[in-house]
């Protein structure tokens, strides 16, 4: 089975990363995560990101730059081919429309959050080679 391709969105401010904790009624409840989601059918990865931006937290994103990608197995089976991005202007007020709650995490506070298993490898690299500018 092929993976699921999904496009994230590393949002930065003020040396902080925007992360999202998952609902309680969610697969992976409680868990944070990076804004972004599934690409639909015949959609490229930076137009699902601005798709998914808006739907869930009311932006439109400049101009993003793609940084990290990586294959991912989850805890339950599900493999993911995530395309990261660096995401560092956009138009709105970010408003919550998705997640039990969103903050602005720093490097320091990272490892302190419940993660997604997927994620540890990005985690890492951020861990080792800090948030980017």
């Amino acid at each position: 089975m092929n993976p699921i391709r999904v496009a994230v969105g590393l949002l930065l401010k003020e040396g902080c990363v925007l992360m999202g904790e998952r609902r309680p009624e969610k697969v992976y409840p409680l868990h944070w995560e990076f804004p972004g989601g599934k690409l639909e059918p015949n959609e490229m990865p930076m137009e699902a990101l601005r798709r998914e931006l808006f739907e869930e937290l009311g932006i439109v994103i400049g101009d993003a730059e793609e940084w990290f990608n990586e294959v991912a197995t989850y805890s339950n089976g599900m493999t993911y081919d995530i395309s990261y991005f660096l995401v560092r202007s956009w138009n709105g007020e970010i408003i919550n429309r998705e997640f039990s709650n969103i903050a602005w995490i720093s490097k320091e506070l990272l490892p302190n959050l419940l993660h997604l298993s997927g994620n540890e490898r990005i985690l890492t690299r951020l861990m080792r080679e800090g948030l980017p500018q």
